[in-house]
């Protein structure tokens, strides 16, 4: 049995520098994706069943690739997965948007804390 939740990270234009972090906390075995196309960015999984703290996927890269960003995640041993979204631009002091950001909290069983997985999608247009 497994659940995953698939979001489309549309506010994510070819040529944004994206960086990310990914971690969990729940007891079950995590996987989460971020794919373009057949093009895979970053895949992150946790194989054991600690309930600490884990960094599960680090780093950035350039959306080089024709298509929109797919966010995956997918928790082994859960039957319903439940999700909290935030999301919002990034402007400038004139109001122009000039990066986004997502952020991802997701609920494996139902103690109702949304700290089983947490994900943090960042994007800017320029990079440096």
């Amino acid at each position: 049995m497994a659940a995953s939740l698939t979001f489309e990270l549309e506010q994510f234009p070819k040529g944004y520098f994206l960086a990310w972090s990914v971690s969990t906390q729940c007891a079950n075995t995590v996987t989460v994706t971020l794919k373009v196309g057949n093009t895979v960015y970053f895949s992150g999984s946790k194989t054991n069943h600690s309930t600490g703290l884990q960094l599960i996927s680090q780093s950035n890269r350039t959306h080089d690739c024709n298509g929109t960003p797919i966010l995956t995640i997918t928790v082994n041993e859960s039957s319903q997965l439940k999700q909290s979204v935030t999301s919002g631009a990034i402007n400038d002091q004139r109001a122009r948007k000039v990066g986004y950001v997502y952020d991802f909290c997701i609920e494996d069983s139902t103690d109702d804390d949304y700290n089983d997985v947490y994900v943090n999608i960042v994007g800017w247009a320029k990079k440096g």
